[in-house]
C-alpha cells in the first residue's frame, strides 16, 4: 500500500509540473507594451519597444530572418485596445493588385495590402478592448509566426 501512494504522490508531482503557468488576464482596458513584449520574450524572440509616428507605443521584432513590427491603436493610460502585427517586404518590382488579391482571397489569417511603391505588407489586427490574456497573446503571435514565411515565400521574397 505504501509503494502505491508513494507512486501516486510521485505522479501527482510530476502531473503538477507539467502543468503550464496561468493566463495572466489583461485589463479590459486593452494591453500594455510591456506585456506584449513579455508574450514575444517568453519565445526568444528580440523586442525593441520605441514609439510610432503618433506617439504610439510600437514594438520591432523579428522571426526566420524577417523583420516585423507590432503597432498599438487607441492607446490611454499605457493600454491599448487593439494591435498590429505588420511585415513590410520592399520588391524590385513591387507586386500586382492581382497577386495581393489572391492571398487575401486564399488565406484566412494576414491581409496584403500594398503601398505606393506596390510593394506588399501583411497585417495582422487583433481587438484586445473587452479583454485578453498572455495565453491568447500566444496563439495570436503563433499565428502571426506562421503568416510571415508563409507570405514571404508567396511574395518570392
Amino acid at each position: 500500500m505504501k509503494k502505491i501512494i508513494a507512486a501516486a504522490a510521485a505522479l501527482s508531482a510530476v502531473a503538477l509540473t507539467a502543468l503550464p503557468a496561468a493566463a495572466s488576464v489583461y485589463p479590459t482596458a486593452g494591453v500594455s507594451a510591456q506585456e506584449v513584449a513579455a508574450v514575444l520574450r517568453a519565445k526568444s524572440l528580440p523586442v525593441e519597444i520605441t514609439t510610432d509616428d503618433a506617439g504610439d507605443p510600437m514594438i520591432k521584432s523579428s522571426s526566420d530572418d524577417l523583420n516585423w513590427r507590432i503597432y498599438f491603436y487607441d492607446c490611454k493610460a499605457n493600454r491599448c485596445t487593439s494591435i498590429q502585427f505588420s511585415a513590410g517586404f520592399d520588391l524590385d518590382n513591387g507586386m500586382t493588385y492581382a497577386k495581393c488579391n489572391e492571398w487575401n482571397y486564399t488565406k484566412r489569417f494576414g491581409r496584403c495590402a500594398l503601398d505606393d511603391e506596390m510593394d506588399p505588407y501583411t497585417r495582422y489586427d487583433i481587438d484586445v478592448a473587452k479583454g485578453y490574456t498572455s495565453e491568447s497573446m500566444a496563439y495570436a503571435l503563433d499565428t502571426w509566426l506562421l503568416v510571415v514565411p508563409t507570405f514571404s515565400t508567396f511574395i518570392g521574397y
